[in-house]
């Protein structure tokens, strides 16, 4: 851990530019028939982490792995950028669509626990360094958050799979969740962003 790169003017930019980084993480899409679109595409927003990690690649020795992952994420987000959902007819009767890009999503959402994870724990070492236990603290149970929450939507998926009507729940349900758990990890970046500034100005 570099103590004085957190005191640094490029730290309190590369945390800023994370925040907004997140807000193109929210699987919003629009499409007609079996064709969407996501509008807020999630390689811009690694694109913006993987520049930001940049600018800091001495601060933490997990930086540079974190980044990347960034950049692979960028590459395979690309494919997630349209997607093409095929339908199939159970035997039930019932009819419902899945994803040809399903096996890219599991690697997507693997890959991004990892980068959250390993993110988060950059931080913890951060406020450690500086002796800000709220923000440790803050970090350790978000990053917990975003794993638990990702391994619930990937089961509520596979549920849906089994009962399709419970499709437009789970997705209401799931957007909501995934507003209130970026909005709690954009709401890190910048407390992460603020105690480097903090830190600086001492």
């Amino acid at each position: 851990m570099n103590r004085d790169m957190i005191r640094s003017e490029p730290c309190v930019r590369a945390f800023l530019r994370i925040f907004w980084s997140f807000l193109f993480f929210l699987d919003f899409r629009i499409g007609i028939n079996n064709v969407h679109v996501d509008v807020l595409p999630d390689f811009i927003g690694w694109i913006l982490m993987a520049s930001a990690l940049g600018w800091i690649l001495g601060l933490h020795s997990d930086i540079n792995g974190i980044r990347t992952i960034s950049f692979i994420l960028i590459f395979l987000s690309i494919f997630d950028l349209i997607e093409i959902r095929m339908p199939i007819k159970k035997i039930s009767g019932i009819s419902y669509n899945i994803s040809m890009l399903f096996p890219i999503g599991i690697v997507l959402s693997i890959l991004s626990i990892i980068v959250i994870w390993k993110l988060c724990g950059v931080i913890m070492d951060m406020a450690e360094a500086v002796g800000n236990q709220l923000i440790r603290e803050r970090a350790d149970f978000r990053r917990k958050l975003y794993l638990a929450f990702i391994i619930a939507i990937t089961a509520a998926l596979g549920i849906c799979f089994v009962v399709p009507p419970l499709i437009p729940i789970v997705g209401i349900g799931g957007l909501i969740l995934a507003i209130v758990v970026l909005c709690l990890m954009m709401g890190l970046m910048k407390a992460t962003a603020n105690m480097c500034q903090l830190t600086t100005l001492e």
